[in-house]
């Protein structure tokens, strides 16, 4: 970052922030008659689980509909249709009370919202034509990305002679470049802190649906440490415009959507994998409401837009951190390691190791179907002395991560192999260990050579990248900006490891 970059921020003599509010009465209709259906079920159905799906499914449309800037009827799809009627079908069968007494209403008025306009669109384009002038640089700051469809909806619909950027609240918060108006869509509790201490406008302004309280109070950042010795000057010649309280009764908390989602895959997938074939992986939630589980003892690809020489490599997942763009397969990396790692590497030895791999890991995977996890771990812990030999680490040998561990030798004495395949075994696993770090070398020095920074820009404002590889025959690659990390184990699928998914 260049020093007159930064010291740009502190050129402006003065900041006004304003609250617009946009009011939808199908919106607000729809927000309240969800907000009849929570209570509901909270006075009178003791929190259904069920009925708690139905909710979220509910909220999760509310919130679909409330980010877009596409008309309502592009948004509710005719799969989206589908699934709503579906939901509510099974919903009335179960739950005829209630289905009429609420949730009738909310379904008349999601086909209401889909034939009404997008206010907050005609809001959004109404607002910035109005303060145009000849030159004027506006930045449009979204907290997810918006699709090319929507911006060229929004760029069409305003006057040409504007400067418009457009920013996730991610790459803005990147970004040191200073405008006439910014325009956060959504309230500043939508956004966090940083919006409310850092302004790099001469007008700041969050359009929000009524629906929604826009405003904040501003906050001494130091007043945590010492209230009475402490002097920000975070908020001079800043002035803060009136305050405006929403209209609908119910509260929305989209990180709720989030745990709701994970916490229901976690559920679906305990009865689908073998508690030998899990692996130990974390929580990590993407842009544009995805996430999805890492394995914690592999290595991630990640993409360093800021390093010529080195734009993709290879780190620990616990040197990974927030805020970093990963590479990820669109099918299991670790399936893409181990054919590169047979065919470039290996070559012609790879078939015969695979089997010696395959032959010791179905033994040990036996033994854990007869006997359980925590008796094998018993077992080789007591009685054959691996101190490495935790249930964690015995599900771990199991799946095909793990190819020569700590304690390799001791492992195949107990599975009663003898001295010269022991020797045989663990020198091929070896091999195949040093042919993966090769392989993954080579697909990083490869997908390197196949991209630049130019994509950084298209990086920053959707927060995802997608491209086909010429190298892998036509492998697709997403890169992925990380929102957050949960460091919680949980025992995942492989077939589930390092894969995108929707909240939805």
């Amino acid at each position: 970052m260049k020093l007159d970059n930064l010291l740009v921020l502190y050129s402006l003599e003065k900041s006004n922030v304003l609250f617009k509010h946009v009011n939808s009465g199908e919106m607000l209709q729809f927000s309240n008659y969800v907000g009849e259906f929570k209570l509901e079920i909270q006075k009178k159905y003791d929190n259904d689980e069920s009925l708690i799906e139905v909710l979220n499914f509910l909220n999760k449309i509310f919130f679909k509909l409330a980010s877009s800037l596409q008309p309502y009827n592009q948004v509710i799809d005719e799969d989206m249709e589908k699934a709503i009627i579906s939901k509510l079908m099974l919903t009335k069968k179960s739950y005829p009370e209630l289905f009429s007494k609420t949730l009738i209403k909310a379904a008349k008025s999601i086909k209401d919202l889909k034939e009404s306009d997008n206010n907050l669109f005609d809001n959004l384009c109404r607002y910035i034509n109005k303060r145009a002038e000849v030159g004027l640089k506006v930045a449009i700051v979204t907290k997810r990305a918006i699709s090319h469809q929507e911006k060229h909806l929004v760029s069409s619909s305003l006057k040409s002679f504007l400067k418009v950027s457009y920013f996730t609240e991610n790459s803005f918060r990147k970004d040191f470049e200073l405008f006439d108006e910014i325009i956060y869509v959504g309230n500043p509790l939508y956004f966090g802190d940083y919006v409310k201490s850092t302004f790099k406008g001469k007008t700041i302004t969050f359009v929000s649906y009524d629906i929604f309280t826009n405003s904040f109070q501003p906050q001494n950042v130091f007043e945590d440490i010492d209230k009475e010795g402490t002097h920000s000057t975070i908020y001079k010649n800043v002035t803060i415009g009136e305050t405006l309280q929403k209209k609908s009764i119910i509260e929305f908390n989209q990180g709720e959507v989030l745990s709701t989602s994970v916490n229901k895959f976690l559920n679906e997938q305990k009865n689908e994998v073998n508690s030998q074939e899990a692996v130990e992986a974390c929580l990590v939630q993407l842009e544009n409401d995805r996430f999805l589980f890492a394995p914690r003892e592999s290595k991630i690809r990640v993409f360093n837009p800021n390093d010529k020489t080195n734009l993709i490599k290879q780190i620990k997942f616990r040197d990974v951190e927030e805020d970093e763009y990963i590479v990820i397969r669109n099918e299991r990396d670790t399936k893409l390691i181990a054919e590169v790692a047979d065919q470039d590497v290996l070559k012609k030895s790879a078939e015969k190791y695979r089997l010696l791999q395959k032959d010791w890991k179905n033994k040990l995977r036996s033994n854990v179907k007869r006997k359980g996890l925590k008796k094998v771990s018993d077992i080789l812990y007591n009685k054959y002395n691996i101190k490495t030999a935790s249930s964690a680490s015995v599900r771990s040998w199991c799946n095909e991560e793990s190819i020569c561990p700590t304690e390799l030798t001791k492992i195949l004495k107990a599975i009663k192999y003898d001295e010269n395949k022991i020797k045989e075994t663990y020198e091929t696993m070896k091999k195949i260990q040093n042919a993966h770090i090769k392989a993954g070398r080579i697909i990083s020095q490869k997908l390197m050579s196949e991209l630049s920074q130019d994509i950084y820009k298209e990086l920053q404002e959707k927060g995802f990248y997608t491209f086909k590889s010429k190298e892998f025959d036509g492998a697709s690659f997403n890169i992925e900006r990380i929102v957050s990390i949960d460091r919680t184990r949980h025992f995942i699928a492989q077939y589930n490891l390092m894969k995108p998914m929707s909240f939805d």
